[in-house]
């Protein structure tokens, strides 16, 4: 049987038959609108993190965090800020959307009295709306922004771990309340942003490490190198650039007597002098390692700029420092170069000024300049050096020899060894071109062997000639450093079988008084084998007569420049005089060198100089044309 209706009774059915479905339909849109709107979130997030995992720049972080908000948040003002230090400021490094005012407005916010600061301070997302805006405290860009309409403002804190970094934020023009989609997207846009950010920091840190040093906060080596490439890279190439190595005198005294606190307080001040002495230009001012700095100084016009620098900055240096309640001195010494170019190798440009500084601490307090003769690592030296090696074992050094005469009689009392190189490619070389290499090297000693050797074998040739003869053989600063030295001397005079006592070794004052003590203990060792000692060149080193009582000297060689002076100079003549009296004395013998006149030989002769040796009589042979001389019976003329 029919069941029956009634108009209320199809509409109540047809009323509970829609419900149901239509409740249904709703929740299906809903949750599709839900889903796309978590699907856009997601893949909001998801381009921001791969965007930024390719960003280990401050910079590029927050350029794409910016740009990417900007399309995709419907928020048409949108600011990253970076946290400065632990206690604020807040400093916008991107933004998009504001005007110029707003931006200079915005540019730097507080962490008191601003909602971005607010954030950073309670760590979570905090919602800024007109008239109730910065804790009640309007900021001028809040306010300026409010003037366009843009009412709502959303600043989202940047955490490493609990640590703030900085903000983002987001401008609406309309009231808004976030939902809980949002609140999560933002928190997700937040975690990419900061976890991206902690690593570009952490590159920055670890980079700042690389590039500086610890205790003065300066840049050091690598910063240095660095510097030099930048200035390459945007300076041009023309401009010049100086460099000034700078190494304190007495640090490790100071440090070593009062210890490293002492020290590390010391450097420090002196940072700041060195800053304030470079107009402040501390990105200048380099640590390159213990007591040692570079200042770069771009655009340089001369060498001679840099060295007015260098006087300058070690001026401000001089004055007494406080330190741990003392009053302490400390000099120190500088070395200048100056490149080309800005386009140059800054490795170079620093070995060039280490170069100098070596010379510049030879006399503490001293300005040196670069100079290429000077530079015994050069690569042609380095090539030399390598050659010269090549050329004592192969025969190319020979030996020219001078005649020194008996002024009295005329005779040949003996000879000078002087070593020659006949270099393949430069033709015959000077000593002077070669020898200065040796010296800086453990090539010297095979050098000196070599010649020691030769020398004497040519005057056991000699010798079955015109028995007596002596030989006179150079030796360098070098040679008394080596201890080894005195020993070999010592056994080639053995092997070669020649008297000891017609062997003589010449050196200069300032060999011997680069280093007096270890000098004497050398040159006792030599004597003490029955070789003479000469001081070659005497009167234009040390003349120290104290040390000259002392030094078992046997001869002195007057300098050649002060017997060029004789005739037309009474000083010279005077000192001349003085010097063969002085000798005599004390029981030297006598040699003046560089004679060249018939006139300096006579005034000589009447001085009751013992030996001569010059031009004038003969200039350096090699052994068959010297030889002649003693084939002849060994006699010169000599006037009278």
């Amino acid at each position: 049987m029919d069941r029956p209706t009634t108009d209320e009774g199809e509409k109540g059915a047809e009323s509970r038959d829609a419900t149901p479905i239509g409740g249904i339909l709703g929740d299906l849109i809903a949750a599709k609108a839900d889903l796309e709107a978590r699907n856009e979130a997601l893949q909001l997030v998801n381009e921001l993190t791969l965007r930024l995992q390719r960003r280990l720049d401050v910079e590029a972080i927050a350029a794409e965090t910016v740009e990417v908000l900007a399309r995709h948040s419907q928020a048409p003002l949108v600011a990253f800020y970076l946290l400065e230090g632990n206690e604020g400021p807040l400093r916008m490094v991107k933004g998009h959307g504001f005007n110029e005012r707003e931006m200079q407005l915005g540019a730097v916010l507080p962490l008191l009295g601003s909602a971005s600061g607010l954030a950073v301070r309670e760590r979570r997302i905090v919602t800024v709306r007109q008239g109730a805006i910065d804790e009640g405290h309007a900021h001028p860009v809040v306010t300026a922004l409010a003037e366009r309409g843009l009412s709502t403002g959303l600043c989202i804190p940047l955490l490493r771990g609990d640590s703030p970094l900085g903000t983002v934020n987001l401008i609406f023009p309309d009231h808004r309340e976030l939902r809980p989609l949002e609140v999560d997207t933002f928190h997700g846009i937040a975690r990419a942003v900061s976890l991206a950010l902690a690593n570009a920091l952490l590159v920055a840190d670890l980079e700042h490490l690389a590039f500086h040093d610890l205790l003065t906060g300066l840049p050091n080596r690598a910063g240095l190198h660095r510097r030099f490439t930048r200035l390459a890279q945007h300076g041009g190439g023309s401009p010049q650039v100086g460099l000034i190595l700078l190494d304190l005198d007495r640090f490790r005294e100071i440090n070593d007597t009062l210890g490293h606190t002492v020290g590390d307080e010391l450097l420090v001040q002196v940072v700041s002098r060195l800053v304030c002495g470079t107009d402040g230009r501390r990105d200048g001012v380099f640590r390159l390692g213990g007591d040692e700095f570079g200042i770069v100084v771009p655009g340089a016009g001369s060498l001679a700029e840099i060295d007015a620098e260098a006087r300058r900055i070690l001026g401000a240096l001089s004055q007494p420092l406080r330190v741990g309640g003392m009053g302490l001195e400390i000099g120190a010494s500088a070395g200048v170069a100056l490149s080309p170019g800005q386009d140059c190798d800054s490795h170079e440009l620093l070995r060039c000024a280490d170069v100098a500084l070596h010379r510049a601490k030879r006399t503490p307090g001293s300005v040196a300049c670069y100079a290429r003769e000077l530079d015994e690592h050069t690569p042609e030296r380095l090539a030399m050096l390598s050659e010269l090696g090549r050329a004592i074992r192969e025969g190319e050094l020979v030996l020219h020899f001078q005649p020194k005469v008996a002024l009295q009689y005329g005779f040949i009392e003996g000879f000078e060894a002087l070593v020659r190189w006949r270099h393949p490619r430069l033709g015959l070389l000077a000593p002077g071109r070669f020898v200065p290499f040796a010296e800086a090297t453990d090539v010297m000693r095979p050098l000196t062997s070599w010649v020691v050797r030769s020398a004497l074998e040519q005057l056991t040739r000699w010798n079955r000639q015109l028995p007596r003869l002596t030989m006179a053989i150079n030796l360098s600063m070098r040679n008394l450093l080596d201890r080894s030295c005195p020993d070999a001397l010592a056994e080639i005079v053995r092997e070669v079988g020649v008297d000891p006592g017609v062997v003589e070794f010449e050196l200069t004052e300032t060999a011997i008084m680069a280093d007096p003590e270890t000098a004497m203990t050398a040159l006792d060792r030599i004597t003490a084998s029955g070789s003479r000692l000469a001081i070659d060149d005497f009167g234009t080193g040390y003349s120290s007569l104290s040390y000259l009582k002392r030094l078992p000297v046997d001869v002195l060689k007057i300098d050649r420049s002060f017997i060029a002076d004789m005739t037309s100079g009474s000083r010279s003549r005077a000192i001349v005089q003085s010097t063969v009296q002085l000798a005599h004395s004390l029981d030297l013998g006598v040699v003046a060198e560089g004679i060249e006149e018939r006139e300096s030989a006579r005034a000589l002769r009447e001085m009751k100089c013992d030996l001569a040796q010059g031009f004038y009589f003969a200039q350096p042979e090699p052994a068959e044309i010297a030889g002649r001389h003693v084939a002849s019976g060994g006699c010169l003329d000599v006037p009278v």
